[in-house]
């Protein structure tokens, strides 16, 4: 998990306007483990994988996709189980609280 995080932690893509990820976010794309490779995608902080919660979160997808995803991260849970999990963290946030 940590090469993970150190992978998506050096990420120098930055938005152009035009549809990309903002530098020190990660592209989500939860998938509710249909298969049909359909899911919600979501632009999340890295700080945000570091929580106790999405720690969780990347250990599910490490189980279902391994460590050397490229491009998105798919994370296989329900969409309504990830907003949980963001507004858990974002609760929790040091940033929140200013």
């Amino acid at each position: 998990m940590r090469e993970l995080m150190r992978r998506l932690s050096f990420s120098d893509h930055v938005s152009d306007g035009t549809g990309g990820v903002p530098r020190g976010c990660v592209p989500v794309l939860v998938c509710d483990g249909s298969g049909d490779g359909e899911g919600e995608r979501f632009v999340v902080r890295v700080e945000a994988l570091r929580h106790p919660s999405f720690a969780a979160l990347l250990e599910m997808a490490a189980q279902e996709f391994g460590y050397k995803q490229e491009g998105v991260l798919r994370v296989p849970c329900d969409v309504r189980h990830f907003k949980d999990v963001l507004a858990a963290v974002s609760v929790s946030s040091p940033r929140s609280r200013n």
